[in-house]
């Protein structure tokens, strides 16, 4: 056994290996590979506690006497496991080496980064918070630990005078993944290129679903123009609903119309559209709203039925007015029970008037309505006022081929036909009268039902004639004249008026029609 004098007594004793005392030292004549492993395999753990062993200078005496006893031993005695402990450190010494020496290692900027941010993959797109706008760029927050810089002009397209019209700070805004590792190792964000994704994943739903959009025209290109949907989009000529000259398709530049994608380049990302497509489905969907509004509408109404309405339109044949959820049309003859020349003098726009339904015509889609319906008949009230006999003055409104019109009140007018202008033969009223002249004559016919009154300028004359016909002869023949006599006179008269017209053309000329005939006097 060493003890502790001994082992200062020889100290070459101290620099000798641990192996050398060990069991495996005595087989080293026979076979020395082992013992060169072995050594090798304790160089790492003799290094590592170089340290250790030269602070506790106590320790190696300790340990050569252990080592010297278990050569005493005898092999048998001797377990395989006393061996381990000076070959192979124990597991958690390795972990504590392990961790003291990756402490004592520096951490590059590579790697730094790297911990900074997460892995983003190309393309990815994230969600950002905006930290801070300035003009040039905007600051936003990944949910990492350092926020990342986006320039304006991936803020969004077109000219940016300043980020800050685009973003604000707190804005959650979607920005596309370009670079995972871009300038100082951030990565490399895009709003712009998010926002069109976006847009194009849109123009590709609306491609496959056949959905109509609305697009303005920006510019006039050989073939065709270029309508703006987020991207620039072709439309043909041939696929335009309106027909213009290739040389005028310039006018269409800045209107909106209708369009339907008709096909897609994913790969280059451009796209062609039809506006000739899509009106004719604007059409069709229009008359099949306009189906079941009249349908919804001609099974509510019923002739007779009044209305408040407004007009909206004025034609030269009438007036449409909306009735409430439909349209129907005031006949200019049913504007007032006065002849009506021009609807505008009636009427005008924007006027709200009482009207009736009249007829209805569901398969035509029209409604006919009246105003003057509503409106106190005025040949009622002529038939109160007046009766035949007597006698009126009314200026003359117009003159017909067969006669002339009177106004005899609102909405009554008066016939003179032209054998009740003069006892003469005449060949036009305007012989006689002219418009706007006032003339006195009595009412020879009146009928309401017929809306029909007859005057005549004549029959007042006669009177006159036969008033002074009795002056002159004194009343000898209280019964004035026969009719032989009257007819007797009238014939010297037409003799004489026929002696005096020489013209050679009144033997040629077609009989005048006949005296009093109306075929031309509309009963109104």
């Amino acid at each position: 056994m060493w003890n502790d004098e001994q082992t200062r007594e020889n100290p070459t004793d101290e620099t000798t290996p641990m192996t050398e005392t060990t069991p495996e030292a005595t087989t080293s004549v026979s076979n020395p590979e082992p013992t060169a492993e072995i050594e090798s395999a304790s160089e790492p753990i003799v290094a590592e506690s170089n340290d250790a062993l030269a602070t506790d200078s106590t320790a190696e005496p300790v340990a050569e006497t252990a080592s010297t006893e278990s050569a005493a031993a005898s092999p048998d005695e001797v377990p395989a496991e006393t061996i381990a402990p000076a070959d192979t450190p124990s597991p958690a010494a390795a972990m504590a080496t392990e961790v003291q020496s990756a402490a004592e290692e520096p951490i590059s900027m590579d790697e730094a980064i790297e911990q900074s941010f997460p892995s983003f993959e190309p393309g990815e797109v994230i969600q950002a918070t905006v930290v801070q706008v300035d003009r040039e760029a905007a600051l936003v927050n990944v949910g990492t630990k350092t926020e990342v810089k986006i320039p304006k002009e991936e803020l969004g397209t077109g000219k940016i005078e300043s980020a800050e019209e685009v973003v604000r700070v707190g804005d959650t805004i979607d920005v596309k993944v370009v670079r995972t590792r871009g300038e100082g190792g951030a990565p490399v964000l895009s709003k712009r290129e998010a926002d069109f994704d976006k847009l194009w994943d849109s123009i590709l739903e609306a491609y496959h679903n056949k959905e109509t959009l609305e697009a303005m025209v920006e510019d006039a290109v050989k073939g065709g123009v270029v309508v703006n949907i987020g991207v620039r989009c072709f439309v043909p000529a041939s696929q335009i609903a309106r027909r213009l000259p290739p040389n005028q398709l310039d006018r269409l530049v800045g209107e909106v119309i209708p369009i339907k994608i008709i096909d897609v380049d994913e790969e280059r990302r451009k796209v062609v559209a039809s506006n000739r497509l899509a009106e004719e489905e604007l059409r069709k969907q229009r008359e099949e709203e306009e189906r079941q509004r009249r349908e919804r509408v001609f099974s509510s109404l019923k002739v007779g039925q009044r209305f408040q309405g407004v007009v909206k339109r004025i034609a030269s044949y009438g007036a449409f007015v909306d009735i409430g959820e439909y349209e129907g049309l005031l006949h200019i003859s049913e504007m007032s029970w006065a002849r009506v020349e021009n609807p505008r003098e009636v009427l005008k726009e924007g006027d709200v008037i009482e009207v009736v339904v009249i007829r209805l015509e569901p398969e035509h889609g029209k409604v006919a309505l009246s105003r003057r319906q509503v409106m106190p008949d005025p040949w009622q009230l002529a038939a109160q006022q007046y009766k035949e006999g007597d006698e009126i003055e009314a200026p003359i409104t117009r003159v017909a081929r067969t006669g002339a019109f009177a106004r005899v009140m609102e909405g009554v007018e008066a016939f003179l036909p032209l054998s009740e202008l003069s006892s003469k033969r005449v060949k036009s009223a305007e012989e006689v009268v002219q418009v706007g002249e006032t003339v006195k004559g009595r009412i020879i016919e009146l009928d309401p039902r017929r809306r029909r009154m007859v005057v005549s300028l004549r029959a007042p004359e006669e009177q006159r004639a036969v008033q002074e016909h009795r002056q002159r002869t004194g009343g000898s023949k209280p019964s004035g004249f026969t009719i032989g006599e009257r007819l007797s006179s009238q014939l010297q008269q037409l003799r004489t008026e026929a002696a005096e017209t020489k013209a050679p053309t009144d033997s040629t000329e077609p009989d005048a029609p006949a005296a009093g005939t109306e075929t031309d006097a509309p009963n109104d």
